[in-house]
């Protein structure tokens, strides 16, 4: 996604550069549906010249120009998903219209669109968001006035799952919170990689105890006005035990229990694995559920309901990891989750300053899903995060029988 956003930015300067009379160039295609695959590539802008939809090639990307009355049509199209369109075509002729590429007819006369949601006006509907055209119930539930208020990038008061060079960060502390504060968050939730990380640095107990001091001493100075909040990456051992004892998790603000060895257990061994996780009280968030990253592993094999089950029994928030190599939980799980009672924690997995950006592609896999901000849980205030972690803290009662001191680790990558 986010090489495709960077052809598509630059091809955007590059057109106004070169046909300044274009306007309102949009993107379209895969990217605005937020597919977490972008393999089309499109714009669309109004030509004040434009008498129809025209389309032009430029290798993988098209350029569809239109006049102006036709923006919304020419925009929903060049949108798509094709299934989505189809049906709104389908419920156009219901009201003896037409819709088609070439616009939205009454009979002959060519029904004014400058924008989509003229479009879906003329048929009754509310503007549906690109994320959800996927051709399933979202014309009905705009029908019926139950599309859902989706989340978005205001929506985040805070960041949570982020590394730095106490494990294999790229900056310090301070400057990860600095970076934060400047992007207009409540708070920081510090996640490094954990003791049998290894292979990325993982804390060892003396660590801990560093960086909890550096973190008290930068909140001091806060004031209040802003938190960093104690956390760590606790990595889920083969038989699902997190890897420090109870007396080391027990000072965390937040626990992320991942599993990031023994890929190729099977099914049910992984599945019991990470459930085992799940119920760890000491367990806040559950992140990469599947440990895939697209075009380069798929995911380990695991019964993904039987775990948002737990989770969802257990106050255990599912994590959407914002990394454009993983974008997980799948948006196509969304739904259940949302339906078990699961919260949902947009972060960044962030390693440096930079990828902190990233938030952004985990919004639109989350919108993708249909979730909305109440169910995100770095979508609470730094009060009432809080308030939420130390309701989690209150709910422990005595040591887990799955926490355990681990034994060595091989690195996975």
């Amino acid at each position: 996604m986010n090489q495709a956003q960077a052809i598509l930015d630059q091809t955007i300067a590059e057109l106004r550069r070169l046909r300044p009379a274009l306007r309102k160039l949009t993107i379209a295609g895969d990217l605005r549906g937020s597919c977490e695959l972008v393999s089309d590539l499109r714009l669309v802008a109004v030509d004040p010249k434009a008498a129809a939809v025209t389309a032009e090639t430029f290798g993988p990307l098209t350029l569809h120009t239109c006049p102006a009355d036709l923006f919304g049509v020419a925009l929903l199209h060049a949108t798509g998903s094709e299934i989505h369109v189809g049906q709104l075509a389908d419920a156009a002729r219901r009201r003896r219209l037409t819709l088609g590429a070439d616009g939205l007819r009454a009979g002959a006369r060519r029904v004014s669109t400058p924008g989509e949601a003229d479009v879906y006006a003329a048929l009754g509907l509310p503007l549906i968001p690109p994320e959800l055209r996927e051709g399933t119930d979202e014309i009905a539930l705009g029908r019926n006035g139950a599309l859902p208020k989706l989340v978005t990038m205001k929506d985040l008061r805070g960041v949570l799952h982020v590394h730095t060079d106490f494990s294999d960060g790229v900056n310090t502390l301070e400057e990860m919170a600095e970076a934060a504060r400047a992007r207009g968050f409540a708070y920081l939730g510090v996640a490094d990689h954990s003791q049998s990380a290894h292979y990325a640095g993982g804390l060892r107990l003396d660590v801990i105890g560093v960086q909890r001091e550096m973190i008290d001493a930068l909140n001091r100075r806060y004031r209040g006005g802003f938190r960093i909040l104690k956390g760590i990456e606790s990595d889920i051992l083969a038989d699902g035990a997190l890897d420090y004892p109870p007396d080391i998790l027990e000072r965390f603000d937040f626990i992320v229990a991942s599993v990031h060895s023994r890929f190729r257990l099977g099914r049910e061994e992984q599945t019991k694995r990470i459930l085992a996780a799940v119920v760890n009280p000491f367990t806040t968030i559950l992140g990469h559920l599947t440990g895939r990253q697209l075009l380069r592993r798929p995911g380990y094999d695991v019964d993904v309901e039987a775990i948002l089950k737990a989770c969802a029994a257990h106050g255990v928030a599912v994590e959407i990891n914002a990394n454009p190599w993983r974008l997980e939980l799948d948006w196509r799980w969304h739904r259940m989750a949302l339906g078990l009672g699961c919260m949902l924690s947009i972060n960044p997995d962030a390693h440096s300053i930079a990828e902190l950006d990233l938030l952004k592609w985990g919004v639109a896999v989350a919108r993708k899903g249909g979730v909305p901000k109440e169910r995100v849980l770095n979508a609470m205030s730094l009060g009432q995060i809080r308030h939420q972690l130390d309701a989690r803290r209150g709910l422990r009662e005595g040591p887990p029988r799955t926490t355990r001191r681990p034994r060595a680790a091989r690195p996975s990558g």
